[in-house]
């Protein structure tokens, strides 16, 4: 015999289910207990590593670059350009720039 109605002592099959089953019990809500969380042992070392070797506090000062305003006064007398049927360049002096590419 099956049981196709829908009944809550009895299973599908047709066996009387524990009547212990159909009791609605509350269980007690559990009580609230913040997460701790402990370091391992490779966060201990990395600990240690930081406080004997800190990083950059950022303490020094900016310090202004060289004058190499020299270098653009220099590079005037110059030009770039790509050596004749080759696909690198090279520097040529200003007075040979009418022979590039020849």
């Amino acid at each position: 015999m099956h049981n196709h109605i829908g009944s809550l002592r009895y299973d599908h099959t047709g066996r009387k289910r524990k009547s212990s089953g159909l009791k609605t019990k509350r269980k007690p809500e559990p009580k609230f207990v913040p997460l701790v969380i402990k370091k391992s042992y490779a966060q201990l070392r990395m600990d240690e590593f930081d406080k004997k070797y800190p990083s950059f506090s950022g303490s020094i000062k900016y310090q202004t670059p060289k004058d190499q305003s020299w270098k653009l006064e220099a590079s005037k007398n110059f030009t770039v350009a790509p050596a004749y049927n080759k696909g690198a360049y090279q520097v040529i002096p200003s007075t040979d720039i009418k022979h590039i590419g020849k």
